[in-house]
């Protein structure tokens, strides 16, 4: 009697360690989470997203199901995707990183489109607690796949025409696959703060109302890894700064 008594003290207090740790983690975690304020006097982050060197000679993507919707064997795949002439890099994920507090998330109605067999965009970045719309405009069936860690993972059938929306929570990069057509991929990239943005055509990108003081940058592309510099943001002045990749 007596040992199953200290016995049950035992596991009483495991389990009450147990919960005091999860609610220590639950609010450091609370703690060190991002903050909304008014940002008076911000400054912008401009600059591109280059290649240095011999452009590698662009994939070709084997369309082989659903030609008549789909194509024919003629597409590039857009995993690296740089200009010709400005050897900016397309689809690159810029964002600062562990800001602590700055501006309100914007709400917005965002997508991820299948057409003609292929993801618009082929690169989505998105803030936290983003519902995101999968749609299909095509007239045959999608099988939307997420290789997720962090957030729960789908593996769903989307029909010609329909949508399904799924919301991520936690910030990471997540690819998005079709098992229907194999050669189709697109990555959703869910970020903790609302300072990032997306490469353009020429590389180029913008961060603007960004509080004046110092901060780590990093750039992020599906091919050719992060970089991260750190930079000093002045406040009603635009800092430049410029991300360079040579060949892997």
């Amino acid at each position: 009697m007596v040992k199953s008594l200290r016995y049950g003290a035992f596991i009483g207090s495991l389990l009450f360690g147990t919960v005091l740790g999860v609610l220590w983690i639950n609010s450091a975690a609370k703690a060190e989470a991002y903050k909304e304020i008014d940002v008076k006097d911000g400054g912008t982050i401009a600059g591109v997203v280059k290649f240095d060197g011999d452009a590698p000679a662009a994939k070709m993507l084997k369309v082989d199901k659903d030609e008549q919707t789909c194509g024919h064997d003629n597409r590039m795949s857009e995993e690296l995707v740089i200009n010709g002439e400005s050897k900016g890099i397309k689809n690159a994920v810029v964002s600062l990183v562990e800001i602590a507090s700055g501006k309100k998330a914007e709400v917005l109605a965002v997508s991820l489109d299948q057409k003609e067999c292929l993801f618009i965009p082929h690169v989505l970045a998105v803030s936290v607690g983003t519902n995101v719309d999968l749609l299909n405009s095509d007239n045959v069936m999608h099988n939307l796949h997420s290789w997720s860690i962090k957030n729960p993972g789908f593996n769903e059938g989307v029909s010609g025409g329909g949508k399904m929306t799924k919301k991520f929570d936690l910030p990471e990069v997540i690819k998005i696959t079709c098992d229907v057509h194999k050669w189709m991929s697109s990555f959703i990239v869910v970020k903790a703060n609302p300072y990032f943005a997306v490469t353009d055509e020429n590389g180029r990108f913008k961060i603007e109302n960004v509080p004046a003081g110092s901060y780590k940058i990093e750039a992020w592309q599906e091919k050719l890894g992060k970089k991260t510099v750190d930079v000093t943001v002045k406040s009603k002045e635009e800092t430049t700064v410029d991300f360079v990749y040579t060949k892997k």
